[in-house]
């Protein structure tokens, strides 16, 4: 399992670590970023054949184009706007991006929620689903077909 968050949220990178934690209860850190994004890896042993990544559609496409041969991981979740053009990649893997009726992914203030960065509806949605990491991904995503 890795999570990227791309440089232009490097802000936010404690907080968003703060945050996996609390879901999945294990530490990840910070290794080699690819592109232009900061990758963060769980302490320990690997759990899922999943990739988070988050950010601006333009820097998710970008990263996705060159990196989508490469991926160990069979099972991409985005967190972005837009999220029906990255169905051209649902050939190769499985892509889900927010399962809310509309185009925009919008974010609102995190800090009344608990959170100390801005943050999207299927973000809270994932952490407020109860279960396996399965069940909270079609909670708060779709698939891609």
């Amino acid at each position: 399992m890795r999570y990227l968050l791309h440089q232009s949220q490097f802000k936010e990178l404690h907080a968003r670590q703060t945050y996996l934690y609390d879901i999945f209860h294990l530490y990840f850190v910070p290794t080699k970023s690819e592109g232009n994004f900061i990758v963060l890896v769980p302490l320990g042993r690997n759990y899922s054949n999943i990739l988070f990544i988050t950010g601006h559609t333009n820097f998710v496409w970008e990263y996705m184009l060159s990196h989508i041969h490469q991926l160990p991981e069979r099972r991409v979740v985005i967190t972005s706007c837009f999220g029906n053009i990255f169905r051209k990649f649902a050939r190769d893997c499985e892509i889900y991006v927010p399962n809310f009726c509309q185009d925009l992914c919008p974010l609102r203030s995190g800090i009344p929620y608990g959170f100390q960065f801005d943050i999207s509806d299927a973000e809270l949605c994932f952490y407020n689903t109860p279960g396996a990491i399965e069940k909270r991904i079609h909670a708060a995503y779709k698939q891609l077909l």
